[in-house]
């Protein structure tokens, strides 16, 4: 007997994870690939979505096919029957990915439905939205709320009836993002040029992005200085650990302040993204009636950032939630959509 399945995905610019799960039960299998922005990836980059869809269902297959198996060694005298070619059908896919806000979503769509058809699935059995609604739905708090997304990139959003009425920042990493991964970073390796320039406080930063980088960039001692200047030495590894064109790159810094969160100026770059997402959810609902969704690695993981806004906001009186990712909001909108295909 055939089971009927749902494909959730969360699709990033960066990173994509995919689940399998039956209609109403558990999940099957997952599997994680590269991500698939079509502004910043290009349309090539569905290949290797369509390719992680591809391994999830494989995967799917093989366990249903061995559970088959082991279920007929169970249950019969002789040997096992012959298994079904393909004992799964997919019944809906659910997609929130990166860049498929309304702008773009029909496009996207598109580029997606055409690489499922070679994998036996229709196009009418296809959802596209973006990641943020599916983080949204996530959270777990109903079709009215607020987003707040600080990983890579970062933005708010108000929820009402499940759609975007209102919005602030996710302009990018050059006129916005702030408190983003990449925010984090660049703020990081500017207090340390600041101080190595004599144009800043001295930060124990300096010493936290040196021990990152493999150099001693207070002294120039550990390896010796391959320039004679710990700041060009700066320059250089960045140079060389930073690809150009690539800003999602500064994110390895993003962890370097909270590891040294006494130090005044660390303190002072969390201090900035803490009051960022306190000002950010009074501005987008200054009646504090609506809950708060949590999203991104800087709101979710664990540290200061995380601690202090979900203790604030709880000292204001509002109802927190995390969503360390869009999966959760991504199968509810497949099951959603087998329903309506049903009906």
């Amino acid at each position: 007997m055939r089971q009927h399945l749902v494909l959730a995905g969360d699709v990033g610019g960066t990173r994509s994870r995919l689940v399998a799960a039956s209609v109403d039960g558990g999940l099957l299998a997952q599997a994680e690939g590269p991500g698939a922005n079509l502004r910043s990836s290009g349309p090539a980059a569905f290949d290797t979505l369509a390719a992680t869809i591809a391994e999830v269902l494989e995967q799917t297959r093989h366990a249903l096919r061995t559970a088959d198996a082991g279920a007929d060694d169970d249950t019969s005298d002789g040997p096992a029957g012959p298994l079904a070619d393909d004992p799964a059908e997919v019944a809906a896919v659910a997609l929130g990915i990166s860049g498929a806000g309304p702008a773009r979503a029909a496009e996207v769509r598109a580029a997606v439905g055409e690489r499922l058809g070679p994998l036996g699935i229709p196009a009418e059995r296809l959802l596209v939205t973006d990641d943020l609604h599916t983080a949204f739905l996530s959270g777990g708090v109903g079709d009215d709320g607020l987003l707040v997304l600080a990983g890579t990139g970062a933005v708010a959003v108000r929820f009402r009836d499940r759609e975007a009425i209102a919005r602030r920042d996710g302009m990018g990493w050059l006129l916005g993002d702030v408190g983003s991964a990449v925010w984090l970073g660049r703020r990081t390796l500017e207090a340390v040029a600041a101080d190595l320039d004599g144009r800043g406080p001295r930060t124990l930063l300096t010493e936290e992005v040196g021990a990152a980088l493999g150099l001693d960039l207070r002294e120039g001692l550990r390896p010796p200085s391959p320039t004679g200047d710990p700041r060009q030495d700066l320059i250089r590894a960045l140079d060389e650990h930073l690809p150009a064109g690539a800003p999602a790159a500064l994110g390895r810094f993003a962890p370097l302040p909270a590891r040294v969160r006494d130090d005044p100026v660390a303190r002072g770059i969390l201090s900035a993204v803490i009051e960022h997402v306190l000002d950010t959810v009074q501005a987008l609902d200054p009646e504090a009636v609506l809950p708060v969704v949590l999203a991104g690695s800087v709101l979710t993981g664990p540290g200061p950032i995380h601690d202090e806004v979900t203790a604030s906001l709880q000292d204001r009186r509002r109802s927190v939630s995390p969503a360390p990712d869009g999966l959760p909001g991504a199968l509810l909108l497949a099951r959603e959509l087998v329903g309506r295909i049903a009906g």
